[in-house]
């Protein structure tokens, strides 16, 4: 019904998907980490093998998950018709279990909607975001920061900074960890003022997209959103990494921004990301009033927020004030 790959043919994987950049840059980068045991505790399987058309990597080890990973399903695939038979073929994903998948093909989404709907579960959350990539030989330019501040870099240190910006860091053990994790392993753009006080930061994230974009709000006219993005992106096509960030589809003010710094639009990249709940994790109808009315106020709050995240680990709760389509003020898979 499906392959688990060996070392040696997740080796083979991973060259072939480096050809295919960028489009397969969001699963290259997870099996690059998955090989060099960052991703610990997952295996790698596709529908058939060599000649695959669905990628899945999926914990096989949860003792070795680390906690912000924790029944995530990393998915990938050259066909949504497959895919459609792929995720639903017995054992490829413990139904039983919540699960947050990532990389599923818009359309099939759907498949995950009315397979939770038969089996009365639940799903609590869908986000479609586009995939931008920097796609030119040549560096973009960089962009002038203001007197008294300092272009440079996070280190592990930001991490808890950086976890105190994100609403939901409460809901995620693993938040710090994740964010230490990132700052320690992969490339990140940070300004400072002159007393080293952190202004403005953007990092990687495991998939290896651009994300976590934040800019205090005292400097939020001050351009250092797209310095940041142009910063980041000249180091990691300086090392020979694509350069990407994705993007939510209802977010025009800043797909609008990224085109004008250059990045394009890669159709076969763009993704969907969703929550599922099993139906013994569905939450009780007869919930307090006064929690249903919680629920219902943050969830439009969270609608008038602007993202730019890869992986949603969490909210950004430091919007500007300035302008309603301001930019980047934001935030990520």
């Amino acid at each position: 019904m499906f392959h688990t790959l060996s070392q040696d043919e997740i080796e083979e994987l991973h060259c072939e998907l480096r050809s295919q950049l960028p489009e397969s840059a969001k699963i290259y980068n997870n099996i690059s980490n998955h090989i060099g045991e960052l991703l610990t505790g997952f295996e790698a399987i596709v529908d058939q093998w060599p000649c695959w058309t669905c990628i899945m990597l999926r914990p096989n080890c949860p003792e070795l998950v680390p906690q912000y990973f924790k029944d995530y399903y990393i998915c990938h695939t050259r066909s949504i018709k497959d895919f459609k038979f792929f995720i639903q073929r017995p054992g490829v994903v413990d139904w039983s279990k919540p699960a947050t998948f990532t990389g599923i093909p818009y359309d099939a989404v759907s498949v995950i909607q009315e397979k939770s709907r038969k089996d009365h579960g639940q799903v609590t959350s869908v986000e479609h975001r586009f995939m931008y990539c920097w796609n030119k030989k040549d560096l973009p330019e960089p962009e002038k920061i203001p007197d008294g501040l300092n272009l440079t870099a996070l280190t592990p240190e930001h991490a808890e900074i950086v976890c105190s910006h994100w609403k939901h860091a409460r809901k995620n053990d693993g938040l710090l960890e994740y964010f230490q994790k990132v700052l320690d392993n992969f490339e990140s753009s940070a300004v400072m003022d002159a007393d080293g006080k952190l202004i403005a930061y953007i990092c990687m994230q495991f998939n290896g997209s651009m994300a976590n974009l934040y800019v205090d709000p005292e400097y939020r006219t001050s351009n250092l959103g797209v310095a940041l993005l142009r910063d980041l992106t000249r180091k990691l096509i300086s090392k020979g990494l694509t350069a990407f960030g994705f993007i939510k589809t209802k977010d025009s003010t800043f797909i609008n921004t990224c085109q004008k710094i250059g990045l394009s639009w890669i159709p076969q990249g763009s993704m969907s990301w969703l929550h599922y709940k099993p139906r013994s994790l569905r939450p009780n109808r007869s919930w307090p009033q006064e929690i249903a009315s919680q629920a219902v106020s943050e969830k439009r709050e969270e609608k008038k927020k602007v993202f730019f995240n890869a992986m949603p680990l969490s909210y950004n709760d430091c919007l500007p004030s300035t302008t309603s389509m301001d930019f980047v003020h934001v935030t990520s898979s």
